[in-house]
């Protein structure tokens, strides 16, 4: 009982594989055992079938060698007593058949004891028929017929004959008797073996049975429901994403087979959140990239970066910071994690920079830096920190060119961020803001150069309007009225028509160097303003033109005033030249501080605003105003000329409505 308690245990430590073998080898000792008996049984009941044929054999041959024993005697006396070769020739076929039968009795191959007996049937037939019956017939055949009879009746007399073959037809009879016994045993024994092979066959059958049963059930529970069970479970895993384990608590395969599944399911998880991160990261990247290179504000970029920053690292707070000459920091832009409180800006947005903070490391050493303790810091911000329980804090300096211009700093409260990676990440958006900030200080020395180079065209030619206004027109005026006094003399016809002339002339110079005056720079514009003089405009067009400026009320910047007048004077200029038209609608509007224009017209279209030097002049003096201006020209559905101008020309044009 020990070794088998022993031996079960050591089977359940092993394997399924293990257990499978042993009932596989179980199973074949069964069948084996089984076989075995089988073939046992057959033999039994192959030698039983053929001790009874041979049984019966046996018995068929000792009668017809009895009957031919008889047949022989009888032929042997007739012989005797006649003597002719009729009866000689039935005595040697008697003689044969009985010779044939005797030698088939002899070869009997049945038990020992059963062939001792053939043999002694035999030999006692053989001993009457040589020792007897031969003798009679030759003694009759070498005597005289008249003696034969006395010789046959001699022989009968004295009944050796009779009494030998009683003994023999006693000796046949005994041995029959054997032999029928002897069938008749093995016919039983067939019958038993036979009943017996049925039931060992079927008892057989029942343990195979049985056996393989619990083999399914075994591979069933084992195996294919732990399998089975691994497979919903990692199926379940690719629908919902999560992380599904398996227990581990079968034996042998199956339990490595689990152990290595959730091994690779953790693998998969772990995998699954770096590439999840990456994804983030890559399209936290890419909207903050798309927004830098629209050449959006920083303000905007700003604020985009800060709140990608806080939902890539699961920061609590973000903060991106200007370093001030004063040696503070400024906060130009912020994210607070909705799910925190809000306590965004820090310190209301401006901190002094000092040592033993995030942003004076940052600042000093021009690398990334973290902070994870602030229970002993007595700066400003340090005890801001222990207000707020901030666990961690990392900072990125922001390079602009090469100069540090800032910092961008992150605020983590439940854990730390991880070491390195974070720091690596947040260079990647600093990079960003640094190229925001930089495209935003190109766009301003562009915007600025742009207005500088307009202003000074501006002025180059009110100069020039000047100068004509007070050199060249005075002096025309001058010799003007002096030619007509020279006229007003007497007797000098001939003279004040050639003066008159001269006036003429002069008057005709003077007009144009008044028109071209007026196209440099309007008189009218710099008294008046824009409203009359866009409605002087509107008078000399050959084209009938409706006139709205319901929003502008009072004087705008000179520059916006000058580059609206030559927008609405090229814009009148080219309807009248290209576009066949029959009325012109002129909208001037102020929305949210900037001056909105809309000239449209009922022409054939067409237009191109890279086609002309007139509108890519206008398109210049526009955008060097921070201002934007857009075409519209379908062929046959007239031309919209549109043009949003800033009154502040570091503003956005855009911040306000569209144009009218």
């Amino acid at each position: 009982m020990r070794a088998l308690a022993q031996g079960l245990r050591y089977v359940r430590r092993r394997g399924p594989a293990f257990r499978i073998l042993l009932a596989g080898g179980v199973m074949a000792l069964l069948s084996a055992i089984t076989f075995g008996a089988l073939s046992r049984v057959i033999t039994e009941m192959r030698d039983a079938d053929t001790a009874a044929r041979d049984s019966t054999a046996a018995l068929i041959s000792a009668g017809r060698l009895e009957r031919l024993l008889f047949d022989l005697d009888a032929d042997s006396q007739t012989l005797a007593l006649v003597g002719d070769q009729e009866s000689l020739r039935e005595y040697d076929a008697a003689r044969s058949a009985f010779d044939a039968a005797e030698a088939k009795v002899g070869a009997f191959r049945g038990s020992k004891s059963q062939a001792a007996a053939a043999r002694r049937l035999v030999q006692a037939d053989d001993a009457y028929v040589r020792g007897y019956l031969g003798p009679l017939v030759t003694t009759a055949q070498n005597s005289p017929l008249s003696a034969r009879s006395a010789i046959l009746r001699s022989a009968l007399q004295r009944g050796e004959g009779t009494r030998r073959l009683a003994t023999l037809r006693e000796q046949g009879t005994t041995f029959e008797n054997t032999q029928r016994a002897v069938a008749d045993a093995a016919e039983r024994r067939s019958a038993v073996t036979g009943r017996e092979t049925a039931v060992a066959v079927a008892l057989t059958g029942v343990i195979a049975i049985l056996l393989i049963f619990l083999l399914v059930v075994y591979v069933t529970r084992v195996i294919a429901r732990p399998v089975r069970r691994v497979v919903l479970v990692a199926g379940d895993r690719e629908e919902s994403g999560a992380e599904a384990r398996t227990p581990e608590a079968s034996p042998g395969e199956v339990g490595a087979l689990k152990r290595q599944l959730n091994t690779m399911v953790a693998s998969l998880a772990a995998s699954q959140a770096k590439l999840q991160q990456v994804a983030d990261m890559q399209g936290a990247l890419r909207r903050v990239a798309t927004l830098v290179a629209c050449g959006s504000s920083p303000s905007e970029v700003f604020t985009a970066v800060a709140a990608e920053v806080g939902h890539v690292l699961d920061a609590a707070h973000t903060v991106i910071v200007r370093f001030e000459p004063d040696d503070t920091a400024n906060v130009v832009a912020y994210w607070n994690d909705p799910g925190v409180p809000q306590v965004m800006p820090p310190l209301d947005g401006h901190w002094p920079i000092e040592e033993g903070t995030v942003t004076g490391t940052v600042r000093s050493t021009e690398r990334p830096a973290r902070m994870n303790d602030y229970e002993r810091n007595t700066t400003a911000i340090g005890h801001w920190a222990r207000l707020m329980n901030l666990r961690c804090v990392v900072g990125c300096p922001v390079k602009v060119e090469g100069r540090v211009w800032g910092a961008m700093i992150i605020h983590c409260i439940n854990a730390e961020p991880a070491y390195g990676v974070t720091e690596d990440r947040m260079q990647e958006f600093v990079g960003l803001v640094g190229s925001a900030i930089a495209n935003a200080q190109s766009r301003s020395d562009l915007l600025s150069s742009r207005a500088r180079v307009v202003a000074a065209a501006d002025e180059s030619r009110r100069r020039i309007e000047r100068d004509l206004h007070d050199g060249a027109q005075q002096r025309l005026v001058t010799l003007a009225l002096k030619l007509r006094n020279a006229a007003d003399g007497p007797d000098q016809v001939p003279l004040r028509e050639l003066l008159d002339g001269l006036v003429h002339d002069l008057s005709d110079i003077l007009d144009d160097l008044q028109e071209v005056s007026r196209g440099i720079v309007p008189p009218i514009l710099t008294r008046s303003g824009l409203p009359p003089a866009l409605r002087s405009l509107a008078r000399r067009s050959p084209i009938p033109v409706r006139l709205r400026m319901g929003g502008v009320k009072g004087r705008l910047p000179e520059r916006v005033e000058v580059a609206v007048f030559y927008t609405v004077s090229e814009g009148l200029t080219n309807i009248v030249k290209h576009a066949h038209a029959s009325e012109v609608c002129v909208d001037l509007d102020l929305q949210h501080e900037t001056v909105r224009l809309s000239i449209r017209d009922d022409g054939c279209g067409g237009a191109d605003l890279s086609g002309g030097t007139g509108l890519v002049g206008l398109k210049d003096r526009v955008e060097a105003l921070n201002g934007r201006i857009s075409v519209t020209s379908p062929p046959g559905e007239g031309t919209s000329l549109l043009v949003a101008i800033p009154t502040d020309p570091m503003r956005d044009p855009d911040a306000g409505s569209s144009p009218p």
